[in-house]
């Protein structure tokens, strides 16, 4: 009897953090890091160079507001956010400062959909200015 209770307890323990784990994933809002990439595409050929990956992190505040930095590529980033169709989308408005290649300093505007059963989400940026050699883009997967 003593036995049963034990797993039970167990079982019931592991299950209450895998569903508070995935609950984390249920909303946009808070902290989050992963790896960034940073690339320049042009409509006719594609990526215009070697994309590059550094790591960052990104936090999204539950008025909207965001900030972040990706210090490799001495950017920092501040906005905002809004639901996008559920409260574990958001749509983001945001602006890239200090950053290395200049041409991936300015506005951006794009969204992260979040997958709450494999525990990420995806966040696809691009700028708003057009270069002459494409459009810079923002791009990462980040987790809790």
């Amino acid at each position: 009897m003593r036995f049963s209770l034990l797993v039970a307890a167990a079982v019931s323990s592991s299950t209450m953090v895998a569903q508070s784990q995935a609950q984390e994933y249920l909303h946009y809002q808070g902290a989050w890091s992963g790896s960034f990439l940073f690339f320049v595409t042009q409509q006719d050929t594609g990526a215009q160079g070697p994309p590059e990956v550094f790591a960052g992190t990104l936090q999204i505040e539950f008025d909207g507001a965001v900030r972040g930095a990706v210090p490799e590529a001495a950017c920092t980033l501040t906005g905002s956010s809004m639901d996008y169709i559920t409260p574990a989308n958001a749509s983001i408005d945001l602006v890239a400062r200090g950053c290395r290649d200049a041409r991936f300093n300015g506005h951006f505007v794009g969204k992260l959909i979040n997958n709450p059963v494999l525990k990420y989400a995806s966040i696809r940026l691009s700028s708003m200015r057009s270069l002459d050699t494409g459009t810079a883009q923002i791009s990462a997967i980040i987790r809790r």
